[in-house]
């Protein structure tokens, strides 16, 4: 049943209103591609989706990509590195919380108990919308986890440091290639690293991935390092537009005794710029729920010039 607010009126996503969602999505000041419903339910059997819509009358304002647990607990998004309330572009701040007012609102009649919001980070959104946590904090919710992410300013970088730029020289000397790759090739060395390093798989399979980038080629795309044609390092980027993000970042033993990574980031970097691309993201640095500093990968990611940005969650009663 469609919720009214203070002239604004909700629904939980249906099929029926992919054209509404697609439209907000389109015209978003804080969306990305992910937020999509092609990439939402590539393993929506994973979830019980409780995503929402919000209409200003019949014009669709924004969208809550979002799913609820068996105790309550609604999460946007689970199955996504981020989430939150993306609005349209001209959704203006007291809108913004008459929109999250209702769609709380509508959460609790369905069931809703607790929400916990991943909240986009600015520097991932094509204009402002800090508005959302403002609503967020006032609404009562409190912050209840903080990740430490990295990204490199495109615009005026810093560089990368004494120990990169060495390993750039020594893969250049050992003939590396960098181009770009298959979701396959990739996938072998990623799954090799993570066995190897963490004892596990990645979280996306290969068939995963393949999938994704068979929904959104323009989107989603590997660049390689390869030694006698071999893989021996890579990197899946996901492009948001203005801003790329380093979704995985691998190297083989090999690689590593050669710079193959460096030379992998020195190439996407002079690709994003080229192409007009404000920001690289690197992705966290963190574990336990942001409490702990992985320093070795904090530290490979500040030597190519990249700093610190951080990664809210927010939690409250609906």
């Amino acid at each position: 049943m469609p919720t009214e607010g203070t002239g604004i009126r909700v629904e939980r996503y249906r099929g029926e209103l992919a054209a509404a969602w697609a439209e907000v999505l389109r015209n978003a000041r804080n969306g990305i591609f992910q937020f999509e419903r092609a990439y939402m339910e590539y393993h929506g059997d994973r979830f019980d989706d409780i995503s929402l819509l919000a209409f200003d009358g019949d014009r669709p304002v924004a969208i809550l990509p979002a799913a609820i647990d068996a105790n309550g607990l609604v999460t946007s998004h689970p199955g996504l590195t981020f989430g939150g309330v993306v609005l349209e572009r001209g959704v203006r701040s007291g809108q913004t919380f008459e929109v999250l007012d209702a769609m709380l609102g509508f959460l609790r009649g369905q069931g809703g108990r607790r929400c916990v919001i991943k909240a986009l980070p600015a520097v991932f959104a094509s204009y402002p919308s800090a508005e959302l946590e403002y609503a967020l904090w006032r609404r009562g919710f409190s912050l209840c986890r903080r990740d430490l992410s990295s990204v490199l300013p495109l615009r005026a970088p810093m560089g990368f440091n004494g120990d990169k730029t060495r390993g750039v020289k020594k893969a250049l000397k050992a003939g590396l290639d960098v181009g770009p790759g298959g979701i396959a090739e990739f996938h072998d060395l990623l799954q090799r690293v993570w066995q190897e390093r963490h004892g596990m798989a990645p979280v996306h399979s290969r068939a995963d991935l393949e999938l994704l980038q068979s929904l959104f080629p323009d989107r989603i795309h590997c660049r390689c390092a390869r030694q006698a044609g071999a893989v021996v390092a890579g990197t899946l980027v996901f492009d948001y537009g203005h801003a790329w993000h380093t979704q995985y970042m691998a190297s083989a033993p090999e690689g590593r005794d050669t710079g193959a990574l460096d030379l992998v980031i020195r190439e996407l970097v002079g690709e994003a710029t080229a192409r007009g691309v404000d920001v690289l993201s690197f992705g966290a640095s963190t574990l336990e729920q942001g409490r702990v500093v992985n320093e070795g990968l904090l530290w490979q990611k500040e030597s190519y010039g990249a700093r610190a940005i951080v990664h809210d969650f927010y939690e409250g009663d609906l």
